[in-house]
């Protein structure tokens, strides 16, 4: 079984501005396992454990959703926790911009995953950047403070321009993400 899931890449300069914000929040002190800034991307759609035999299929599906989207920008904006600040599990950053695009794209993959006889997601789509798990309760107002206070972070435009299959290896040290599969939106 290989561990998959569908992503959108954030380019490089992206990565490091939410590594300097997450360096600020680590200044909290909070029990926090923060997200390495070269693993970070947004999920639009985790698959689990996928049988080899599946994975063309998936291919072929979001080859099919590529050709009929075109590139679309976004940036980086605000951040919180989820499900709230006083119950905070997940840390991220919110994004802005072409936001019908990413829905419309998320959509696309939902309900090509559906046919394809992955189970739909029960939760609306947010769209997000995860930058750490919570893992414990201490310092956690700290944190919250930090985050009220960077409410107004923005980073710079990106384009999305295409989808990205992924493995997913869980390890010790973190996981590791493994392109799988590209597929390029119309030009």
């Amino acid at each position: 079984m290989i561990r998959t899931f569908i992503a959108l890449d954030l380019p490089v300069q992206l990565q490091g501005s939410l590594e300097a914000l997450q360096k600020e929040l680590q200044r909290t002190d909070a029990p926090v396992s923060w997200v390495k800034p070269d693993r970070i991307h947004l999920t639009l759609k985790f698959l689990g454990d996928v049988p080899p035999g599946r994975i063309a299929d998936i291919q072929a599906q979001l080859a099919e959703i590529a050709v009929d989207t075109q590139p679309f920008r976004l940036h980086a904006a605000g951040c919180g926790a989820f499900p709230t600040l006083q119950q905070m599990r997940v840390v991220w950053v919110g994004l802005k911009g072409d936001i019908p695009s990413l829905r419309d794209v998320q959509q696309r993959v939902e309900e090509a995953m559906a046919a394809l006889d992955f189970k739909r997601e029960d939760r609306p789509f947010k769209a997000h950047l995860t930058l750490g798990r919570v893992k414990g309760r201490q310092r956690l107002r700290v944190l919250q403070e930090a985050l009220l206070a960077r409410q107004a972070f923005e980073a710079e435009d990106f384009d999305v321009t295409e989808l990205v299959l992924y493995k997913s290896e869980l390890r010790p040290e973190g996981a590791r993400y493994t392109p799988l599969f590209r597929a390029a939106f119309a030009q």
